[in-house]
């Protein structure tokens, strides 16, 4: 899979995630909980994170992380702490 590594700048509740202006990659359990991301329901224990591409989210306790979108590249890179990291953890087709 090819794509650019993204390191995420942005943390929302998921009740608050606002998938107009943000492109969300990356899911953390701020304690057990049961998530539903992108349509499946997935248990999830105390601080743990899962790298995907999120479409849809829901749950208690459940953030996603990721970082403003611009109409270019569907993510913004203004300014260096924006930039494609080569280290990042996360990907974006």
């Amino acid at each position: 899979m090819s794509g650019i590594r993204i390191t995420p700048n942005t943390i929302h509740l998921a009740a608050n995630a606002d998938f107009d202006n943000y492109a969300y990659f990356e899911v953390y359990a701020g304690a057990d909980t049961t998530a539903v991301i992108n349509g499946e329901s997935v248990t999830m224990g105390a601080s743990s994170r899962i790298e995907i591409k999120v479409s849809s989210i829901s749950g208690a306790n459940v953030y996603v992380l990721g970082a403003p979108k611009n109409n270019f590249t569907g993510v913004s890179y203004s300014g260096t702490s924006n930039a494609p990291q080569l280290g990042g953890s996360a990907f974006l087709d």
